[in-house]
């Protein structure tokens, strides 16, 4: 399963955060929001937006990745691989989105590959395709931890711990060697809880997205889940 050219890079998948464009005062809100809660200890950023046309999501992908530009935080696209592409981003899909070998194939070797599990099958899947030769994904989303109202296309909780939750998902990746961030209705209230388990951060909407204090909001959630960096390898370029 080893592929030839990775370089290890270390990775702070710490605190995720997943953008929204109606939590904090619309779109136009967005950039500014990620920009305060960088200052928090965000470390890795989604844009997410499902209603925005591809030429404006691009162009709204274009101007948080200007905003990131130096910070050494890594901005995924959710779903959008065209953009991904074009802009030279990292990418999030989810099981019904584009296929994921599809989708490897699609990016350059440098670009990441996030994707949503929800069951053990589907960490089974990722092993089937790491035998015949593909890269796995460079983070997994585990979720969703509670039913949440930022999105309404999950199926059951999965919880924090106990058989198919995200402690029991986030060990079985690890045995692949890939790392996991829980996400879904995930805030102060479960952040600790989460840290004991073996996912490597946290992923947050609503928390910061529609917190008075997005800087606050993002050190209060680091402070209650400290995780350590994790060694991601990622292909070297041709």
């Amino acid at each position: 399963m080893t592929l030839s050219r990775r370089t290890v890079t270390q990775v702070d998948w710490g605190l995720y955060l997943v953008t929204d464009p109606v939590l904090g005062g619309g779109r136009d809100a967005v950039t500014g929001i990620v920009s305060k809660a960088l200052g928090g200890g965000v470390s890795v950023v989604q844009l997410r937006d499902k209603t925005l046309d591809d030429d404006a999501f691009t162009a709204r992908a274009a101007e948080l990745a200007s905003a990131l530009a130096g910070t050494g935080v890594p901005l995924f696209v959710n779903d959008r691989i065209d953009t991904a592409r074009s802009l030279g981003l990292h990418l999030h899909i989810g099981q019904d989105d584009v296929d994921f070998r599809t989708a490897r194939s699609m990016l350059p070797d440098d670009l990441m590959i996030g994707l949503s599990v929800d069951d053990h099958a589907q960490i089974l899947d990722i092993e089937h395709l790491m035998r015949d030769g593909v890269r796995p994904p460079d983070i997994l989303g585990l979720g969703p931890v509670d039913l949440t109202d930022t999105k309404t296309d999950t199926g059951r909780a999965l919880g924090v711990t106990g058989p198919g939750s995200v402690d029991d998902l986030a060990a079985h990746a690890l045995e692949l060697g890939i790392p996991s961030v829980a996400i879904g209705h995930v805030n102060a209230g479960n952040a600790a809880a989460l840290g004991r388990t073996a996912v490597a951060g946290i992923c947050v909407v609503s928390a910061v997205m529609s917190a008075d204090d997005p800087a606050a909001a993002a050190r209060e959630l680091r402070s209650l889940c400290p995780r350590p960096l994790t060694p991601t390898a990622v292909e070297d370029p041709a």
